[in-house]
């Protein structure tokens, strides 16, 4: 049986993941501080957890013993945040996934899958983003994935580590009760808290030239992509490698689609407040996931509203 360390095991995407890993057979260790996930998303889940921060090497090195692969999910991700305190994200990201690689390497621990993301890319037009496309962070948070993404590159030459980035596109949905998304910033959890609190759910913008003026994203359920992950391991199984793959649909959705699919979903009514455009905002950002079907053997299985009947079933459980 193959154990795997997954760094930020307690966050929203690493418990969803966690649950997949067990489920399909395979020993989990969770090292996470709890400064932004929850033990609480653990519970009833037969794993080992280890309580650490991961610019604490010596903590790192203790929990690589013994495993024979790592997924490192534990990251600061406010893009918002990032440009206020860019040194605080360049210190966690970027030096914490160096610490990692140098405990690795003291155990010989020689696969690892990171957890990367969509943002790394230069805003494009309609066009859906190729892993070759040009890269263009704007944002300190981005930036730091990237230059993690460069240093795993590296590792492979000077340490034999092994890597598969997977750049994260719009994570949305839950695989079970106490499983969902509780970020500020991400449009369904924040569409809920507004329904919650009994007020409008705000849009960003409603003159871009897409089918009905608002941004398109591509969105992909959280249990498709922990799934994607066990494609990663397996691929590192079998070949020595520094590939970065995207990971979303495949199919960009409105921020009016995804309002639409939640009143659905919740059953209830609502008109969203129509604000002005964000800065910064690019209007269309989709995957190209051929690279991830070809090589890895992966797509996505699960539709939109597979995605928001789930997000909203574990935001009832929570009541």
């Amino acid at each position: 049986m193959s154990k795997v360390l997954v760094t930020g095991g307690a966050g929203y995407i690493g418990a969803n993941l966690c649950k997949v890993l067990l489920d399909n057979g395979f020993e989990v260790r969770v090292f996470d501080d709890f400064s932004n996930g929850l033990e609480s998303r653990l519970q009833g889940m037969n794993l080992e957890i280890q309580k650490g921060n991961i610019l604490d090497r010596e903590a790192l090195t203790k929990a690589v013993s013994g495993v024979d692969s790592v997924i490192h999910l534990a990251a600061k991700k406010s893009v918002e945040e990032s440009v206020q305190e860019p040194l605080k994200y360049y210190e966690n990201n970027f030096s914490g996934t160096l610490n990692l690689l140098a405990a690795m390497a003291t155990a010989k621990v020689k696969k690892i899958v990171f957890s990367s993301t969509a943002v790394v890319y230069a805003s494009g037009g309609l066009e859906a983003l190729s892993e070759g496309d040009r890269k263009e962070p704007l944002s300190p948070y981005a930036h730091s994935k990237l230059l993690s993404e460069e240093v795993l590159s590296l590792a492979l030459k000077s340490e034999g580590i092994s890597s598969i980035s997977l750049r994260y596109f719009n994570v949305v949905g839950a695989g079970g009760g106490g499983l969902g998304d509780n970020a500020r910033d991400n449009l369904v959890p924040k569409t809920f808290a507004a329904l919650r609190a009994k007020k409008a759910p705000e849009i960003y913008g409603d003159d871009y030239s897409t089918r009905d003026g608002t941004c398109i994203r591509d969105y992909i359920h959280v249990v498709d992509l922990a799934e994607s992950h066990l494609m990663a391991l397996k691929a590192l199984d079998n070949q020595s490698m520094a590939q970065a793959f995207n990971v979303g649909s495949g199919s960009g959705y409105t921020v009016k689609e995804v309002m639409a699919q939640i009143k659905k979903s919740s059953e209830i009514e609502f008109t969203p407040n129509l604000l002005e455009r964000r800065a910064g905002d690019p209007e269309n950002l989709v995957a190209n996931i051929d690279k991830i079907k070809n090589e890895l053997n992966w797509q996505p299985r699960l539709t939109l509203k597979e995605m928001i009947d789930s997000a909203w079933q574990a935001e009832v459980a929570k009541s």
